[in-house]
């Protein structure tokens, strides 16, 4: 098989689903009558200048980011382009050292001129080099770059539960006033807290820019196998999925998932990946099942879940939640996920 050497452009459909992952405990946002509409509007236009005035990296990493979301591109300036937000990105990279969580904020917002993203890539893989997650993150990198990285790579982590805590600190900082607090806050459709709410802001703000490029791996992946299922390149396709089976959040695990079964070398591996898939599922279904239930999607116990050390990532996060409802972390026996029309 000839080397695989395109670049890996962004998936619409990947984003869209982590998009729904992320926020499945968000439930709806506050609902946008006129008057909370221009409260959260005023609160996190507010943020930006805020956040770059405090002066940390993750701060101004996170200033930028929202500076992003909040502003309107001027006439003819169509890219949208923000010499401010990528100075603050700048400044973020600069100070943010060895910490790993600032240098992937740097990157959530950076877009593919700025000179800032791929040194914030190269640091992240330089402090953890067994770590998958910076090459998934690399549009630019290609197939053969991320499966040749998958070969020592020991795991996958994006450190997504650490961004969204340093942003729910950030915002914590920054609360809505009173008489904004009192329009967002407490209402049949809203969080019950402000912690709630400044969790529900942080997964909306991160859930559409933390998703890696994956249609390109996949594909090669499938054509690799179908070729020759024990070629070099089918084994670092295994080696990848075994890393995504363990990733830091429900989107890679449910990729990794798929992969696994799509490069299973035999009849005992397949089963494993398809047992392994519908534990997930069901676990899934129970999540959303429960963030259904629950007042504003969950979102307080979000908040409260984010405040324990012991939850390291999303698959920590649910199976917490399940726990705690009594609901079996397996399936029983003879269960099947539904299947949408």
């Amino acid at each position: 098989m000839q080397p695989v050497t395109e670049r890996r452009p962004r998936n619409a459909a990947t984003r869209w689903l982590a998009a729904v992952l992320l926020l499945a405990m968000a439930g709806p946002m506050p609902a946008q009558d006129e008057a909370a509409g221009a409260a959260h509007r005023a609160w996190v236009q507010g943020l930006p200048g805020r956040l770059a005035a405090d002066g940390g990296p993750r701060d101004l990493a996170l200033a930028a980011l929202l500076r992003q979301v909040v502003r309107e591109p001027a006439d003819g300036d169509p890219a949208g382009a923000d010499p401010q937000a990528e100075a603050w990105r700048e400044t973020a990279f600069a100070r943010a050292g060895t910490d790993v969580v600032a240098l992937t904020l740097v990157l959530a917002g950076a877009t593919a001129d700025e000179a800032v993203r791929e040194r914030a890539l190269d640091r992240w893989r330089q402090l953890e080099p067994g770590n998958l997650a910076p090459w998934l993150a690399d549009h630019d990198a290609s197939v053969d770059e991320v499966l040749e990285a998958a070969r020592s790579a020991t795991r996958v982590d994006s450190h997504l539960y650490g961004q969204l805590r340093a942003t729910v600190d950030a915002l914590g900082r920054h609360p809505p006033t009173p008489e904004q607090a009192a329009l967002l806050v407490g209402r049949a459709d809203s969080p019950s807290t402000l912690e709630g709410l400044a969790a529900l802001q942080g997964m909306s703000l991160l859930a559409a820019v933390a998703v890696p490029a994956l249609q390109p791996l996949l594909q090669t992946c499938r054509e690799a196998f179908a070729a020759d299922s024990a070629s070099g390149h089918a084994a670092d396709c295994r080696s990848a999925a075994a890393l995504m089976v363990g990733a830091d959040t429900m989107l890679l695990r449910l990729v990794g998932l798929g992969l696994a079964e799509t490069v299973a070398g035999d009849a005992e591996a397949q089963r494993a990946a398809r047992a392994a898939r519908r534990r997930f599922d069901w676990q899934m279904v129970e999540w959303g099942r429960l963030s259904a239930a629950a007042a504003a999607g969950g979102l307080d116990d979000l908040a409260r879940l984010l405040d324990d050390p012991a939850i390291v990532d999303e698959p920590a996060l649910v199976e917490r939640l399940l726990t705690e409802a009594g609901i079996p972390l397996q399936p029983p026996a003879g269960w099947e996920p539904p299947r949408g029309g």
